[in-house]
């Protein structure tokens, strides 16, 4: 007696070399819910990856004082000193180009990552 056993649930529908002849027509429905789910996933994909860019400069320091807290925040003290002890040009240069890294660092991390959120939107929908 054979140890297989296939019932009627078991066996697919029809033959996976046979495709239908006419695709399914995709309702407004099924259009208007897809576009919520590219919506939301390219919010979450956009928010994740400028955390990850404003997370960047945390780490730089991080590595820049090897691991030790003390120094982590001995950096972000001179940083902070040096920027309160500056005059106005000067501070409002140094942010001009905080942002202009912040924006690269952005663009950077969204174009890294692109490749992946467009395949995993395609594999989904």
């Amino acid at each position: 007696m054979p140890l297989h056993l296939v019932t009627p649930f078991d066996r697919p529908d029809a033959p996976e070399d046979e495709q239908p002849l006419f695709p399914p027509v995709p309702t407004w429905r099924s259009r208007i819910a897809d576009g919520c789910y590219i919506v939301l996933r390219g919010s979450l994909f956009l928010g994740s990856s400028y955390l990850m860019a404003l997370g960047l400069p945390l780490l730089f320091f991080l590595l820049l004082s090897g691991g030790n807290p003390d120094a982590f925040f001995a950096h972000v003290a001179n940083l902070g000193d040096r920027f309160l002890a500056a005059d106005l040009a000067r501070r409002v240069t140094f942010l001009d180009q905080c942002k202009l890294v912040l924006i690269g660092l952005a663009t950077l991390v969204v174009v890294w990552r692109m490749p992946r959120f467009i395949r995993d939107l395609d594999r989904e929908l």
